[in-house]
């Protein structure tokens, strides 16, 4: 069972990988700057999702402190942008140099933890909705 869970974990982070390189490779020089970007951007969210899931959950919500939820969440958060928008960074200034359509740091840390926050919020929401059609079958 365990494995059955962990590897369909790998094939929606896989799925959705692949369809944010499709659906963004025009935002991006090459093929491999567009999956390298990607594959940080996808990563920083599946990070925050099990971080958020093991860790802060367990501490934070079930012992009903939810203001240090929040804050631990936004921190977490944003942590997890900026290494993510630093790394994106570091990929174009190596592999294509300084690129004139950057569109700079805060906007693109703005809408890096947008996307970060909305692939939170989507595996918050399917996971509630498997546990919904659980309950109903039993």
């Amino acid at each position: 069972m365990l494995f059955r869970t962990w590897s369909a974990h790998v094939v929606l982070w896989l799925a959705l990988l692949i369809s944010w390189v499709l659906l963004t490779r025009h935002y991006h020089p090459t093929l491999l700057i567009a999956v390298l970007s990607t594959t940080v951007l996808v990563s920083a969210s599946a990070l925050v999702v099990y971080i958020n899931k093991q860790v802060l959950y367990t501490q934070f919500v079930r012992h009903r402190s939810w203001s240090r939820y929040a804050i631990s969440l936004i921190v977490l958060l944003a942590v997890l942008d900026l290494v993510a928008v630093l790394s994106i960074q570091g990929i174009y200034d190596v592999l294509w140099g300084t690129d004139p359509k950057r569109f700079g740091f805060w906007f693109n840390f703005g809408s890096d933890g947008f996307i970060i926050a909305l692939h939170l919020i989507g595996a918050v929401s399917v996971e509630w909705i498997i546990k919904q059609l659980h309950r109903s079958k039993l």
